[in-house]
């Protein structure tokens, strides 16, 4: 990637799908210094000119990547512009940051849906995030380009740095460390129910690393609260852990509302952010509700977990 005072920041976007976003896209680009640039086509713009399109993403530093609702309109290759587009980036082996929104599927077809889904898993080797609202588009974005933006506005500190691959390297080894630990104890309260009579038992629960950073992990390619990151984890043992709790009463039938021990949630969560997987992406205007989403190491790791489920 080169190093232009203002890099070029080529954006990939069907503009009939992606019209009221796009300013939020524009403005987190150029508010980190890139220099937003894009082709928005559509059909009733006439000829699509694809050697000025190549021209310039060979040119751009970054390709931006936004899907909304729908695959995109069709070109004459039978693939929709921005996937066209999206392919010849990662040919030219240019960072492509993708922005997937969670869309509903209902009403469409199957040929649609299938088209979609091949869109989407053509980002998933690379650089990709979920988002649900322009809302939480603009934390997503802002979030994840800025970590390919500001090296080249030269925002660093201007002490001395350590080497980034030793950096890199370092937090490998503490994640690898953290997950290699066979298991996490921690305490949850649950209402067991016996004979008409509510019960409360807490359990010490040991979670293995892996399966605690699944259940966490897995809501947060987006920004999330801590209540959704604890509610995840409250769930998972709820489920699966439902005979500890009511072993400890006899006679009991039913299990309810299983609480996690804050304080050694809040200890999970700080590992995890020691680890360098997870991060604090931003504050409501109130600062009571802080957002937590994973960092680029952090999908990496869930990208491995999941590997055996997908094959």
């Amino acid at each position: 990637m080169s190093h232009n005072p203002e890099p070029k920041v080529y954006i990939c976007a069907d503009p009939e799908d992606s019209s009221d976003i796009l300013y939020t896209i524009n403005r987190v680009i150029l508010q980190l210094g890139g220099l937003p640039v894009s082709l928005f086509y559509t059909p009733k713009s006439g000829d699509y000119d694809w050697s000025l399109v190549r021209k310039t993403i060979d040119s751009s530093d970054i390709v931006v990547l936004l899907v909304g609702d729908s695959y995109g309109a069709i070109s004459e290759t039978s693939e929709s512009y921005i996937h066209r587009e999206a392919v010849y980036a990662k040919s030219k082996q240019k960072t492509l940051v993708a922005l997937l929104k969670n869309t509903e599927l209902k009403g469409m077809s199957a040929q649609d849906i299938q088209r979609l889904r091949s869109l989407h898993r053509l980002t998933m080797s690379g650089i990709f995030k979920y988002w649900n609202h322009k809302e939480d588009l603009l934390l997503i974005t802002r979030q994840v380009l800025r970590d390919y933006l500001k090296p080249q506005l030269g925002l660093k500190e201007v002490s001395a740095q350590p080497d980034p691959d030793l950096n890199v390297n370092l937090h490998d080894a503490i994640t690898d460390t953290l997950f290699g630990m066979e298991s996490y104890p921690m305490r949850f309260t649950g209402k067991v129910f016996a004979h008409g009579n509510c019960h409360e038992v807490t359990q010490s629960i040991l979670l293995t690393w892996d399966m605690a950073f699944l259940n966490i992990g897995s809501l947060m390619t987006s920004p999330v609260t801590e209540d959704r990151m604890r509610s995840a984890l409250e769930a998972y043992v709820e489920d699966n852990y439902r005979e500890n709790f009511m072993s400890a009463i006899p006679d009991s039938h039913a299990l309810s509302g299983v609480r996690c021990n804050d304080i050694e949630f809040q200890r999970l969560k700080a590992y995890l952010k020691g680890a360098g997987v997870i991060e604090n992406v931003a504050k409501e205007t109130s600062g009571i509700r802080s957002y937590w989403q994973l960092t680029q190491l952090g999908e990496n790791r869930l990208h491995k977990l999941l590997i055996p489920t997908l094959t």
